[in-house]
């Protein structure tokens, strides 16, 4: 009689394997459970423009669906410095007057510390969301950079970490001279008037080119303006005024006239300061018509 021991050996090893294969799908199974979700939801950021001029406005978007339901919650924006280039310092010491906007729901706009506070953001589960901060940036603010981050916060404070969006640029503010024409009027002179405002975010700075031309030659003997008088009648010269933004002033040129001259003429007076932004609007012209010496019309 033989006694066969092989049997039960292989029987244990198939329940062995069965047993490990069993464990290992149970562990994938415990791994893939386990996975959390994103705590919060998916930001994603864009800015418009992202080369602003100091003195006028940028607006930052922050859009995503939600996932899950969020009460009370808040989106914080800010700067972050680039590696590299100028930097222009935290969001709020270089910015002013935020504003918010979006949907869902009406939300509130605050400015904390270094940032601007887009808040009571009340959200579904996979409900998209899209916010906007607009902010000026300050007429004085230097040449530089600043990289635009928001960061999203639950009602108890908890968040993930800040989103990155676009590269900024700011370039200083300019001036913006133009001049418009007032009035004119005469007798055996003519009075050339006009007005000068400066539309751009900074101020202008002396001196200020100041010139005027008559073509063709002829018209009139001499001239007294803000630069002084003279003979002849085209001249040019240096105003030491400054115009603010949004600055105004008016002035005047003076013409006599030579009596023999008659014909058609073009009065030209341009008022120009460094680094202005728009050389289309600084200069005036009259067209003028002499039937005689003393018959003279001007538009």
């Amino acid at each position: 009689m033989s006694i066969t021991i092989d049997r039960p050996r292989r029987s244990l090893r198939r329940t062995l394997a069965s047993t490990a294969t069993i464990a290992l799908a149970a562990a994938a199974i415990c791994v893939a459970v386990a996975a959390p979700a994103a705590a919060h939801p998916v930001l994603n950021i864009s800015a418009s423009p992202t080369t602003v001029v100091a003195g006028n406005t940028v607006t930052v978007t922050i859009s995503g669906t939600s996932n899950g339901n969020y009460t009370n919650a808040r989106i914080e924006v800010f700067a972050s410095t680039p590696s590299s280039g100028a930097t222009t310092g935290s969001l709020t010491s270089f910015t002013s007057s935020p504003s918010c906007g979006g949907s869902p729901g009406t939300v509130t706009c605050t400015e904390i510390t270094n940032r601007y506070k887009i808040g009571n953001i009340n959200l579904t589960n996979s409900q998209a969301f899209s916010y906007t901060v607009t902010f000026t940036v300050d007429s004085a603010t230097a040449a530089g950079t600043f990289t635009s981050k928001a960061q999203f916060y639950k009602s108890d404070n908890t968040t993930d970490g800040p989103t990155t969006g676009p590269l900024i640029t700011v370039t200083p503010a300019t001036s913006d001279l133009a001049l418009s024409k007032a009035g004119t009027d005469s007798d055996a002179i003519r009075v050339f008037d006009f007005d000068v405002v400066n539309n751009g975010a900074a101020a202008t700075t002396t001196p200020l080119a100041y010139s005027a031309t008559v073509t063709p030659a002829g018209l009139f003997a001499d001239y007294d303006s803000a630069c002084g008088s003279g003979s002849g009648q085209n001249f040019s010269c240096n105003l030491t005024d400054t115009f603010a933004p949004s600055g105004t002033g008016s002035y005047e040129t003076i013409y006599h006239y030579s009596l023999l001259a008659l014909g058609n003429y073009t009065v030209t007076i341009t008022m120009l300061p460094p680094n202005d932004s728009n050389t289309a609007n600084n200069t005036v012209v009259w067209n003028c018509t002499a039937l005689t010496g003393l018959i003279v019309t001007c538009t």
